[in-house]
């Protein structure tokens, strides 16, 4: 899967807006990031995009302008108010990136690798640690994984336990240890109302930011199609890869919507990275100018947000 139709005038205009971006975060108004917040927020960021070129290596199997992949996601959650404030969510975006690599590696693997699917549910617990909600994504990972490689099940609910109560063994522990710290009760409160489901509300979004979110809404769903249509073009692999991806991507789509995303779209960090895969292949392997369409909508409304940001009055 070979991209041929590489533009490196293209490529070129997506990073110097990913660049731009990420200035501009430092100049916004009443922004007041200490500056250890904000490096810890660019290492994060890019520690995000290695592993997901990472990840695309080892189960996606491109090959070839990985650039595609990681510069839209970081061109869209760049646009996202408070990026550069290093917090809950950039631990859990980068989390996930590894949830999705071990869950991966883990119905593609020759052997029945449990410590693999151990490994997933572990680490997609900590996220949820992080971030309540993405307790949806560790449950839907947990199911996918059994759906597709269906070997040993009492090994693999043993697996999945285990992974899954190591992160509430360890908050447990530590609210016991260090009680002035970690107040059990309020923790499992905040942990409760962040998996609440409610309908979404746009209260408060100004007219960039609602088309902004309309926009990545259809891009979404646009490149779900895209992905399932392709299934039978793929090898085993590729498809219980992107597989996971459209599962993640789903329910992602689904928390963002009905779990305050809208309210909190720092979510995007996490929500962002399944359906960066999937816009990817729509990206590298679609018709040259929709992609071309697509990728200009993006850097284009990105630009309008943060421009709505400076100019409130004017946008």
């Amino acid at each position: 899967m070979r991209d041929s139709r590489t533009s490196a005038i293209l490529n070129l205009t997506l990073g110097i807006v990913s660049a731009a971006m990420a200035v501009s975060c430092f100049f916004l108004p009443e922004e007041n990031v200490p500056w250890l917040s904000s490096l810890l927020a660019f290492l994060s960021l890019a520690a995000v995009a290695v592993s997901m070129g990472i990840l695309n290596y080892s189960s996606y199997l491109f090959t070839s302008d990985t650039k595609r992949l990681f510069l839209p996601y970081l061109i869209c959650v760049l646009s996202v108010p408070g990026i550069m404030d290093a917090g809950p969510f950039h631990i859990a975006a980068l989390l996930t990136v590894w949830t999705m690599f071990l869950a991966a590696g883990y119905i593609n693997s020759d052997r029945v690798r449990m410590d693999f699917a151990f490994g997933s549910v572990l680490i997609a617990g900590a996220a949820s640690m992080a971030v309540p909600c993405l307790v949806y994504a560790q449950i839907v990972t947990v199911l996918y994984c059994l759906y597709v490689r269906n070997q040993e099940p009492l090994r693999y609910l043993l697996s999945i336990l285990a992974g899954a109560g190591i992160p509430w063994l360890y908050v447990v522990v530590w609210s016991f240890i260090f009680p002035g710290l970690t107040d059990l009760g309020a923790f499992l409160g905040r942990y409760a109302h962040g998996m609440e489901l409610s309908l979404p509300s746009f209260d408060g979004m100004t007219l960039p930011e609602m088309s902004w979110a309309v926009l990545l809404s259809l891009l979404v769903i646009r490149s779900l199609v895209f992905v399932i249509r392709r299934r039978r073009e793929r090898n085993k692999a590729q498809k219980n890869a992107f597989g996971l991806s459209v599962a993640l991507s789903v329910v992602m789509f689904l928390t963002v919507v009905f779990c305050g995303g809208l309210e909190e779209p720092l979510l995007l960090m996490s929500a962002g990275v399944p359906a960066a895969f999937a816009a990817y292949d729509l990206f590298i392997n679609g018709r040259r100018a929709e992609a071309g369409v697509w990728l200009a909508l993006l850097m284009l409304s990105a630009v309008a947000v943060r421009l709505s940001e400076f100019f409130p009055d004017i946008l």
